[in-house]
Protein backbone atom coordinates (compact mmCIF):
# COMPACT_ATOMS: atom_id res chain seq x y z
CA UNK A 1 0.00 0.00 0.00
CA UNK A 2 2.99 2.49 0.73
CA UNK A 3 4.38 2.16 -2.48
CA UNK A 4 1.35 2.29 -4.45
CA UNK A 5 0.55 6.29 -2.31
CA UNK A 6 4.47 7.03 -2.88
CA UNK A 7 3.75 6.30 -6.80
CA UNK A 8 0.46 8.03 -7.03
CA UNK A 9 1.76 10.99 -5.04
CA UNK A 10 5.35 10.87 -7.13
CA UNK A 11 2.95 10.83 -10.01
CA UNK A 12 0.83 14.27 -9.04
CA UNK A 13 4.17 15.54 -8.02
CA UNK A 14 5.19 15.24 -11.85
CA UNK A 15 2.04 15.99 -13.40
CA UNK A 16 2.36 19.82 -11.53
CA UNK A 17 5.54 20.73 -12.82
CA UNK A 18 4.14 23.74 -15.01
CA UNK A 19 5.98 23.56 -18.25
CA UNK A 20 4.38 27.13 -19.22
CA UNK A 21 5.66 28.99 -16.83
CA UNK A 22 9.63 27.13 -17.15
CA UNK A 23 9.19 27.97 -20.59
CA UNK A 24 7.51 31.76 -20.46
CA UNK A 25 9.18 33.15 -17.14
CA UNK A 26 12.73 33.63 -18.32
CA UNK A 27 11.50 35.34 -21.55
CA UNK A 28 10.09 37.57 -19.12
CA UNK A 29 6.13 36.64 -19.81
CA UNK A 30 3.61 35.30 -17.44
CA UNK A 31 0.56 33.00 -18.82
CA UNK A 32 -0.88 33.27 -15.76
CA UNK A 33 -1.30 36.65 -16.01
CA UNK A 34 -1.47 37.33 -19.90
CA UNK A 35 -3.63 36.62 -23.04
CA UNK A 36 -5.99 33.81 -21.63
CA UNK A 37 -4.00 33.82 -18.47
CA UNK A 38 -4.29 29.52 -18.40
CA UNK A 39 -0.72 28.07 -17.70
CA UNK A 40 -0.96 25.88 -20.76
CA UNK A 41 0.73 25.34 -24.16
CA UNK A 42 -2.29 27.24 -25.99
CA UNK A 43 -1.65 30.72 -24.42
CA UNK A 44 1.96 30.19 -24.43
CA UNK A 45 1.57 29.67 -28.32
CA UNK A 46 0.12 32.53 -28.01
CA UNK A 47 2.20 34.98 -26.25
CA UNK A 48 5.45 33.69 -27.59
CA UNK A 49 5.10 32.15 -30.74
CA UNK A 50 4.01 28.37 -31.93
CA UNK A 51 7.21 27.05 -31.12
CA UNK A 52 7.35 27.85 -27.33
CA UNK A 53 3.80 26.91 -27.42
CA UNK A 54 5.49 23.10 -28.99
CA UNK A 55 7.80 23.19 -26.14
CA UNK A 56 5.07 23.39 -23.51
CA UNK A 57 2.62 20.64 -24.78
CA UNK A 58 5.78 18.50 -25.29
CA UNK A 59 6.86 18.82 -21.44
CA UNK A 60 3.31 18.81 -20.61
CA UNK A 61 2.55 15.64 -22.20
CA UNK A 62 5.97 13.83 -21.61
CA UNK A 63 5.55 14.33 -17.39
CA UNK A 64 2.62 11.86 -17.67
CA UNK A 65 4.56 10.04 -19.63
CA UNK A 66 7.58 9.48 -17.19
CA UNK A 67 5.50 8.61 -14.75
CA UNK A 68 3.57 5.85 -16.50
CA UNK A 69 7.13 4.15 -17.11
CA UNK A 70 7.80 4.69 -13.24
CA UNK A 71 4.80 2.95 -12.34
CA UNK A 72 5.70 0.14 -15.10
CA UNK A 73 9.36 -0.10 -13.10
CA UNK A 74 6.69 -1.06 -10.10
CA UNK A 75 4.35 -3.14 -11.20
CA UNK A 76 5.76 -6.73 -9.78
CA UNK A 77 6.14 -5.05 -6.49
CA UNK A 78 3.26 -3.83 -5.63
CA UNK A 79 -0.18 -6.33 -5.03
CA UNK A 80 -2.55 -4.23 -7.13
CA UNK A 81 -3.92 -5.30 -10.45
CA UNK A 82 -1.68 -3.72 -13.48
CA UNK A 83 -4.57 -1.62 -14.94
CA UNK A 84 -5.73 -0.11 -11.60
CA UNK A 85 -1.90 0.63 -10.98
CA UNK A 86 -1.45 2.70 -14.80
CA UNK A 87 -4.95 4.04 -14.43
CA UNK A 88 -3.89 5.72 -10.63
CA UNK A 89 -0.95 6.82 -11.77
CA UNK A 90 -2.08 8.44 -14.98
CA UNK A 91 -5.25 10.29 -13.19
CA UNK A 92 -2.88 11.78 -10.55
CA UNK A 93 -0.66 12.47 -13.10
CA UNK A 94 -3.12 14.48 -14.87
CA UNK A 95 -4.39 16.12 -11.13
CA UNK A 96 -1.29 17.79 -10.75
CA UNK A 97 -1.64 19.23 -14.18
CA UNK A 98 -5.14 20.48 -13.81
CA UNK A 99 -4.34 21.32 -9.69
CA UNK A 100 -0.73 21.71 -9.52
CA UNK A 101 0.69 22.67 -5.98
CA UNK A 102 3.03 24.45 -7.18
CA UNK A 103 0.45 26.59 -8.42
CA UNK A 104 -2.18 27.36 -5.52
CA UNK A 105 -4.21 24.38 -6.66
CA UNK A 106 -4.44 25.84 -9.94
CA UNK A 107 -3.37 24.84 -13.40
CA UNK A 108 -4.00 24.35 -17.07
CA UNK A 109 -6.50 22.68 -18.71
CA UNK A 110 -5.30 19.44 -18.69
CA UNK A 111 -5.27 18.71 -22.58
CA UNK A 112 -1.41 17.95 -23.51
CA UNK A 113 -0.92 15.82 -19.90
CA UNK A 114 -4.25 13.63 -21.19
CA UNK A 115 -2.59 12.95 -24.37
CA UNK A 116 0.35 11.78 -23.03
CA UNK A 117 -0.61 9.37 -20.79
CA UNK A 118 -3.28 7.63 -22.97
CA UNK A 119 -0.69 7.38 -26.08
CA UNK A 120 0.92 5.19 -23.86
CA UNK A 121 -2.13 3.83 -22.08
CA UNK A 122 -4.29 3.46 -25.25
CA UNK A 123 -2.84 4.43 -28.30
CA UNK A 124 -5.02 3.29 -31.13
CA UNK A 125 -8.07 4.65 -28.84
CA UNK A 126 -6.30 8.10 -28.40
CA UNK A 127 -4.73 8.44 -32.30
CA UNK A 128 -8.73 8.63 -33.05
CA UNK A 129 -8.96 11.45 -30.33
CA UNK A 130 -6.54 12.77 -31.39
CA UNK A 131 -7.41 12.83 -35.01
CA UNK A 132 -11.11 13.96 -34.09
CA UNK A 133 -9.31 16.63 -32.15
CA UNK A 134 -7.20 18.47 -35.73
CA UNK A 135 -10.71 17.62 -37.64
CA UNK A 136 -12.74 19.69 -34.98
CA UNK A 137 -10.07 22.30 -34.80
CA UNK A 138 -9.39 22.69 -38.63
CA UNK A 139 -13.44 23.13 -39.28
CA UNK A 140 -14.03 25.02 -36.30
CA UNK A 141 -11.30 26.80 -36.51
CA UNK A 142 -11.29 26.90 -32.51
CA UNK A 143 -9.24 24.79 -30.49
CA UNK A 144 -11.03 24.59 -27.56
CA UNK A 145 -13.38 23.06 -29.81
CA UNK A 146 -10.94 20.31 -30.77
CA UNK A 147 -10.09 19.50 -27.33
CA UNK A 148 -13.27 19.11 -25.93
CA UNK A 149 -14.97 17.41 -28.92
CA UNK A 150 -11.55 14.54 -28.67
CA UNK A 151 -11.97 14.26 -24.65
CA UNK A 152 -15.79 13.28 -24.85
CA UNK A 153 -14.97 10.45 -26.88
CA UNK A 154 -12.14 9.28 -25.73
CA UNK A 155 -13.84 6.99 -22.86
CA UNK A 156 -16.05 6.27 -26.09
CA UNK A 157 -13.15 5.06 -28.22
CA UNK A 158 -11.40 3.19 -25.02
CA UNK A 159 -15.13 1.24 -24.69
CA UNK A 160 -14.92 0.66 -27.99
CA UNK A 161 -11.46 -0.82 -28.11
CA UNK A 162 -12.13 -3.11 -25.77
CA UNK A 163 -9.78 -1.23 -23.27
CA UNK A 164 -10.10 -2.29 -19.21
CA UNK A 165 -12.79 -0.49 -17.27
CA UNK A 166 -10.04 0.94 -15.03
CA UNK A 167 -8.33 3.21 -17.99
CA UNK A 168 -12.55 3.77 -18.78
CA UNK A 169 -13.44 5.30 -15.53
CA UNK A 170 -10.16 7.27 -15.48
CA UNK A 171 -10.71 8.84 -18.87
CA UNK A 172 -14.19 9.58 -18.23
CA UNK A 173 -13.00 11.47 -14.74
CA UNK A 174 -10.47 13.45 -16.37
CA UNK A 175 -12.99 14.17 -19.32
CA UNK A 176 -15.33 15.68 -16.98
CA UNK A 177 -12.30 18.07 -14.96
CA UNK A 178 -11.22 18.98 -18.19
CA UNK A 179 -14.95 20.17 -19.47
CA UNK A 180 -15.15 21.97 -16.21
CA UNK A 181 -11.69 23.39 -16.79
CA UNK A 182 -12.67 25.14 -19.99
CA UNK A 183 -16.23 26.34 -18.42
CA UNK A 184 -14.40 29.75 -19.51
CA UNK A 185 -14.25 28.87 -23.22
CA UNK A 186 -17.37 27.47 -23.28
CA UNK A 187 -19.10 30.50 -22.09
CA UNK A 188 -17.00 32.40 -24.79
CA UNK A 189 -17.95 29.95 -27.75
CA UNK A 190 -21.38 30.21 -26.89
CA UNK A 191 -20.75 34.35 -27.62
CA UNK A 192 -19.17 34.11 -30.40
CA UNK A 193 -15.59 35.62 -28.42
CA UNK A 194 -13.68 32.73 -28.74
CA UNK A 195 -10.11 33.26 -30.48
CA UNK A 196 -9.70 31.13 -33.32
CA UNK A 197 -6.09 28.98 -33.69
CA UNK A 198 -5.59 31.31 -36.46
CA UNK A 199 -4.96 33.64 -33.76
CA UNK A 200 -2.54 31.65 -31.84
Amino acid sequence: MFKLIFLFFFSYLLGSIPFALLVALPQGVDPRKEGSKNPGATNVARLLGKKWGIVTFLGDSLKGVFALLIAFSFLDEIPYPKDLILAGTAFFAVLGHLFSIFLKFKGGKGVAATIGVFLVLTPKAMLISLAIFLIAVFFSNYVSVGSLLATALLPINIFLMNYSSEYIICSSLLTILIWIKHKDNIKRLLKGEEKTWRKV
